[in-house]
């Protein structure tokens, strides 16, 4: 099985209209496909992320702190999946209940394994 990670890509604060039954519901419905697929042994983690954050790059010889993203959308969370292929990862990720709410996108990428590094 190859290792991948998705990135869970999302407008600011996309839970934030939701009503609290809505959000009841929307959290069962994604903790359901989480569970199903840690039982399946295809999760190997999944956690939301905190909306703030920084951007650290390295210019003219030092880091800098920004620029910042000019746009709203944010990583707002992640899957570590485990799956035979790109084309069965991208298979499990369709089945992710986030894709009913219309409201997010989701990065698929392969984990590369480089010699010596973990």
């Amino acid at each position: 099985m190859k290792e991948f990670l998705l990135l869970i890509r999302s407008e600011e604060a996309p839970k934030a209209h939701l009503s609290p039954e809505q959000l009841q519901q929307h959290i069962e419905k994604v903790g359901s496909f989480i569970k199903r697929l840690t039982e399946e042994g295809r999760m190997k983690s999944a956690q939301p992320l905190e909306m703030e954050g920084r951007m650290l790059s390295y210019k003219d010889g030092k880091i800098v702190d920004g620029p910042y993203n000019e746009t709203k959308e944010i990583i707002s969370g992640y899957y570590h999946l485990l799956a035979k292929d790109l084309d069965e990862a991208i298979a499990i990720t369709k089945k992710d209940p986030r894709f009913q709410e219309g409201i997010w996108r989701v990065e698929v990428r392969p984990i590369k394994k480089v010699e010596g590094i973990n």
